[in-house]
């Protein structure tokens, strides 16, 4: 592939990423310094296009260095979760009713293999295997998995690999070094039996380099310490950038936009050092996606605010934002990797999502205000159902301080009306007379979205299903 061979591939260990990031980097190769210290005005434009064109892999590295620098997971082991998110967990929308597994990948030194386990009645790991612009090469688990849930050896070469592939392996080929594995499963309950099984299951895992054995896996349990891996728009923004361009290779397509780096000072070979002038740059980027991300995917449900979390054309492309006729669509990328990660190839068949961020009148939901969201009865998710909040000016994480961050039918003390709706609340304070199951605490002063799930949607949550299709309303501001 033009655009690999010619780079070496020069592994950049997370040591010396930190060590970059704190200003020391023993070990780490020296570099010539630029003439560019700083985005001057003739060069904004390009700084602001380059900072959207990077986000996913802003994002990526972000979540890499993270798994390094809060839970002391190195590349290539497995770090998992063996409790529920809760607040202290800052990854990009996640849910909470599932057991997460965050595993990067690193081919630096030669191909790598995942074993799966097969499914095990209603126990599965259902996920994706990305690459730093958050392209799914692949997903696992499920009818759509490249291991049709049977489980299987699953073997990431690197990139220009040419040697024969062992008929007993799923092979995958990034044009990247550095790829992830992020995945889920979910437990039967929250019962401890229940979460030890799960765990159990998430122990069948193996990730080691080809040639050796599945002893050489290393399991990180992330439990439920402090975890942020959110993309920073400020001077890091750039720096992580910075990571991309020193030690990866890239896909032809993306060609022209490393070329224009060194307008701001970014170089392979060279070092690099962001001021205050590529913070602003950063800054000005998250105000233009958070404006974006107001009017993002389309509506779903006849008159109500719920809307898709993404275009049609998106998922068309199975995220790799290039059409049948070779556009590249970037610019939408950045708008959805913003507040996602870890998309799937075949949207849909596992989960299905909707957005919701406006109340029945048209106004953002605001923290300072009490909201009521109708559920209606029989809703179409084999498995389960639930409804996230997450806080709009950080990105799209959990509110700091609060006990509980989201509902679902997987909850048992669930109160459910006479007709077997549920009506939920949310807001800073429980309403009197309602239930406390039914509610989810909001924070701060600023603005909230939710995302609500169905798990194993079923045909009447769908526009095409008639007259027996099941729609839900808007979340109602409460006096």
């Amino acid at each position: 592939m033009k655009g690999c061979d010619s780079m070496t591939p020069k592994r950049t260990s997370v040591a010396c990423i930190l060590g970059l990031a704190l200003g020391i980097a023993p070990g780490c190769e020296k570099k010539e310094p630029t003439a560019q210290t700083a985005i001057d005005s003739n060069n904004q434009v390009v700084a602001l296009e380059l900072a959207e064109w990077g986000m996913p892999l802003v994002s990526f590295f972000a979540q890499k260095e993270a798994n390094a620098r809060d839970m002391g997971a190195q590349p290539n082991q497995i770090l998992f979760w063996s409790k529920p998110f809760d607040h202290n967990n800052k990854i990009l929308t996640p849910n909470d009713v599932v057991l997460y597994i965050s595993a990067p990948i690193e081919t630096f030194d030669g191909p790598m293999v995942l074993e799966v386990p097969a499914t095990e009645g209603r126990l599965g790991i259902f996920g994706s295997i990305v690459d730093p612009f958050m392209v799914p090469l692949e997903d696992i688990g499920g009818a759509d998995g490249i291991d049709k849930g049977e489980g299987g050896k699953i073997l990431i070469t690197p990139p220009g690999h040419s040697k024969p592939i062992p008929s007993d392996f799923l092979h995958i080929q990034p044009a990247h070094y550095n790829t992830v594995a992020g995945l889920r499963i979910t437990p039967e309950s929250f019962d401890s039996a229940d979460i030890e099984n799960a765990i159990r299951y998430i122990k069948k895992l193996k990730l080691y380099p080809y040639g050796s054995s599945g002893d050489k896996t290393v399991f990180v349990d992330g439990s439920n310490r402090p975890y942020d891996p959110r993309p920073p728009y400020d001077a890091n923004y750039f720096r992580l950038l910075n990571s991309y361009i020193q030690t990866e290779a890239h896909k032809p397509m993306d060609e022209p936009f490393i070329a224009k780096m060194e307008q701001i000072g970014i170089l392979k070979g060279k070092d690099f050092k962001a001021d205050d002038s590529y913070a602003r740059i950063a800054a000005m980027l998250k105000e233009k996606l958070q404006s974006g991300f107001r009017e993002v995917g389309d509506p779903f449900f006849p008159g109500a605010q719920w809307t898709t979390p993404v275009s049609p054309s998106e998922s068309a492309t199975q995220f790799t934002y290039v059409d049948k006729d070779g556009n590249y669509d970037w610019k939408t990328r950045a708008q959805t990797f913003h507040w996602a990660i870890w998309a799937p190839k075949h949207l849909g068949a596992e989960t299905f999502y909707l957005i919701g961020q406006k109340d029945s009148d048209g106004h953002v939901l605001k923290s300072t205000d009490t909201y009521e969201l109708l559920v209606p009865a029989k809703v179409p998710a084999e498995k389960f159902w639930s409804v996230n909040v997450y806080e709009f000016e950080t990105g799209g994480t959990f509110f700091d301080d609060v006990p509980k961050v989201a509902v679902s039918s997987k909850n048992e003390d669930l109160v459910y009306n006479d007709d077997g709706s549920v009506t939920l609340t949310f807001g800073p304070d429980l309403p009197e007379g309602r239930p406390a199951a039914n509610f989810v605490p909001t924070g701060g002063t600023g603005h909230w979205f939710a995302l609500f799930r169905w798990y194993g949607p079923l045909p009447e949550l769908m526009p095409n299903s008639g007259d027996n299709r099941w729609v839900m309303g808007d979340f109602t501001r409460l006096p």
